[in-house]
């Protein structure tokens, strides 16, 4: 195996039990939403309902405080950290008559490549711990740094637990550069966490029906299949098995599930990396949740959910894109917000925040 050496690098696995030891009121819940369904979740160990969770604090705190109840519990993560960009992604929000500049996420580094990459390490080991024997792990990049976490992925999960390389394709993003091809895709890596892993089938429809050639498996061959005089048999199909390059637009301003955040992916990408690595039930988790569509999507679909961000802005959004969406399903899961509370995030909390109505855009 080749392993990625750089500078400074450190191995946290020898000091798990010492990082792991969070008093259990580290993280305490300071907003919840009750349960009004005929539909029951069920905690890990099914003693009471389950209640959906979204953490407002630094991920690997979370992570390490997770790892004391949650080892191997997760059955699909997803996440779409920094890229490695060199860029601050900031925004203006207006509340109420007032407009004022934050940002939503740092991914400056100073070109320090090193500690990018330590602090994705860190995570990864740690994703691998509460990853479920049956679970997949989807993490996003783009051309700036994706082969160096691929080597990462490799290191910890095992090159053979390589899934797919997939290819999102966007062609709907406007590019000015000169130099070189306009960049139209990301990446998203998938590693198991054994060979018995969840995979769905997943089928995308065609734009119109195409005729097809029908085809059987004989003797670990891919045959033709043919009537009783020998002529070839052909079929009308209205969908495709699902490959590894997918064609989905960007996000725009113009799509109502818009909210301003920047980098935000679009509810389809989403939609098809559930689908693909979870049943029903499961439980999905995003540590860097952004604008929160894993969450909506997961929610959706009947997933249970744990997402996490650092930001408030984030934070905001998620509740209230969930909020929107259990109304107009008319559907109330339960699900709680919780943070470790300092003097800045008590102040937030006490200025009503969350409750209030504000928009937020990315700063050209």
């Amino acid at each position: 195996m080749v392993k990625l050496i750089w500078k400074n690098k450190k191995d946290i696995y020898s000091k798990l039990e010492d990082l792991k030891d969070f008093p259990p009121d580290f993280f305490n819940s300071f907003e919840s939403h009750s349960i009004n369904s005929n539909k029951e979740r069920k905690t890990i160990n099914n003693s009471k309902p389950w209640m959906n969770k979204l953490f407002w604090g630094d991920n690997l705190e979370v992570l390490l405080f997770l790892l004391n109840n949650f080892d191997e519990k997760i059955d699909l993560i997803y996440i779409d950290p920094p890229f490695f960009s060199g860029t601050n992604y900031q925004i203006k929000i207006k509340e109420s008559d007032k407009f004022y500049d934050s940002i939503a996420y740092y991914d400056h580094w100073n070109r320090d490549l090193s500690s990018y990459l330590q602090m994705l390490y860190d995570r990864i080991i740690l994703f691998n711990k509460i990853l479920s024997k049956t679970g997949l792990i989807f993490i996003h990049s783009d051309w700036h740094a994706n082969h160096y976490i691929r080597l990462i992925l490799d290191e910890i999960f095992g090159e053979k637990r390589f899934v797919n390389n997939i290819i999102w394709y966007y062609y709907n993003k406007f590019s000015a550069g000169k130099k070189n091809l306009p960049r139209a895709h990301d990446t998203i890596l998938v590693y198991s966490k054994s060979n018995n892993y969840t995979f769905n089938q997943v089928r995308i429809p065609r734009k119109k029906p195409q005729k097809q050639l029908k085809r059987e498996m004989v003797n670990g061959v891919l045959k033709n299949v043919k009537d009783e005089n020998g002529h070839t048999i052909y079929r009308i199909v209205n969908d495709k098995k699902m490959d590894d390059v997918w064609k989905i637009p960007c996000m725009q301003p113009a799509s109502k599930e818009w909210t301003g955040f920047p980098t935000q992916k679009h509810h389809k990408l989403l939609d098809r990396i559930i689908r693909l690595g979870s049943n029903e039930g499961d439980l999905i988790a995003d540590f860097f949740c952004g604008s929160g569509t894993s969450l909506v999507v997961a929610e959706k679909l009947g997933r249970r959910w744990i997402g996490c961000d650092i930001s408030e802005y984030s934070i905001y959004l998620t509740r209230n894109r969930i909020l929107d969406y259990q109304n107009a399903a008319e559907k109330f899961y339960p699900y709680e917000i919780l943070t470790n509370l300092d003097t800045n995030k008590s102040g937030i909390i006490e200025s009503g925040f969350f409750q209030k109505e504000i928009s937020i855009k990315r700063k050209k």
